[in-house]
């Protein structure tokens, strides 16, 4: 019996150990599987804070990664066109350097030359340093225009803009103001055909007629078109204010026939006097003959000797004070001509309107345009 008490309490006892053992082992599981997110994170975390060897961490910007951008100075001497163009060029230099947004007005300032400085020097004395580098770049633009862009500037350029039309042949300057006038008055040219038609009319006609007729798309092919038809009139004289190289409106009087009639009158003189002269020494030796045959020789000698004591006539040369001078350049009177109304395109080769594909009308008989050859009043059925 004894024996028997003592294995039943081994027997208990092993299974309250193993018991325990299990509840033990179902606790600690049970912390682990709570604790390896949160390993699982921290080790996560530090592997992302260590940065490697070869990667190298951008540095912080600097006034000096501005500066190498070597950006445009500002004076505020230009006028408006000038401030944009220097906003243009600033904001560029913004992108290339990456300039952050914090440090834009700072940077931008510190280009101010002339005028603009002493304007900023006022600005920020009257603001205070630090809110004036704590104003926006687009707050900072803002000022700029009320300060360089006043209402009566703005309105002076927009009335330029409506009367814009281009001088003579000069079509470069003329599509660079148009430029610069479209940037600072967008309002009128805020649709591409509205600012084809009004580029084509400030065109000179001859210019405008044939760019209209093209029909372009954008302004920059209206701009292509213009320069090269205008570069064919100033090249052919029709903005030409010489008279010499009009032949329509000025003619040259040539003044020296009456000298050319004069010396060949000269000459006829002369070759007359000759003439008359050979013809009298004929008649005088053929009377010597007739009288006498002895006297030949007497009369041949008188002749030859007479002859050669004569001196030669040479023409007269005229004095400076006789050559006649020309007369002035006349001015033919030019008559009023009808003005074309129609809707053909002037031809660059004829000078006369008519449709886009049609030939020109050329005469093969006197090579002139304007008629056909059975039309010509000097062909030879006329």
């Amino acid at each position: 019996m004894p024996s028997n008490n003592s294995t039943s309490r081994r027997t208990a006892r092993r299974r309250a150990r193993r018991s325990t053992d299990k509840r033990i082992a179902s606790l600690v599981t049970r912390e682990v599987v709570k604790l390896i997110p949160q390993i699982v994170a921290q080790v996560h975390s530090l592997s992302n804070s260590r940065t490697p060897e070869d990667v190298k961490t951008e540095p912080a910007f600097l006034y000096k990664h501005f500066k190498a951008c070597d950006p445009m100075p500002f004076t505020g001497e230009g006028g408006v066109y000038q401030l944009l163009q220097w906003f243009y060029a600033i904001e560029v230099t913004f992108r290339q350097s990456g300039c952050p947004d914090d440090f834009k007005t700072t940077c931008a300032t510190r280009v101010f030359q002339s005028r603009a400085l002493d304007w900023w020097t006022a600005e920020r004395n009257k603001r205070g340093i630090v809110a004036a580098y704590a104003l926006s770049w687009n707050e900072l633009k803002k000022l700029m225009r009320e300060e360089y862009c006043p209402p009566h500037e703005l309105q002076k350029l927009e009335d330029e803009f409506w009367k814009i039309k281009q001088d003579k042949g000069d079509n470069a300057s003329y599509t660079a103001r148009f430029k610069q006038l479209s940037l600072i008055c967008p309002s009128q040219v805020d649709a591409p055909k509205k600012a084809i038609a009004k580029y084509i009319r400030g065109l000179p006609e001859c210019v405008g007629d044939f760019v209209e007729a093209a029909k372009p798309a954008t302004i920059e092919e209206a701009y292509q078109l213009a320069a090269e038809v205008n570069d064919k009139r100033v090249f052919s004289g029709f903005f030409s204010t010489n008279p010499v190289t009009q032949a329509r409106q000025a003619i040259i009087i040539d003044s020296s026939g009456e000298s050319t009639n004069g010396s060949s009158n000269d000459s006829h003189e002369n070759s007359s006097r000759d003439s008359s002269d050979g013809s009298s020494g004929n008649s005088s030796k053929d009377s010597y003959d007739d009288a006498s045959s002895g006297s030949l020789d007497e009369a041949s000698d008188d002749t030859t000797s007479s002859r050669q004591i004569q001196p030669n006539r040479k023409r007269k040369e005229p004095s400076v004070e006789e050559i006649p001078k020309p007369e002035p350049l006349r001015s033919v009177p030019v008559l009023a001509k009808r003005a074309y109304n129609g809707s053909h395109p002037q031809c660059l080769r004829c000078t006369y309107h008519h449709p886009t594909g049609a030939g020109c009308r050329y005469c093969a008989y006197c090579n002139k345009y304007g008629h056909l050859t059975w039309n010509c009043h000097f062909g030879p059925q006329h």
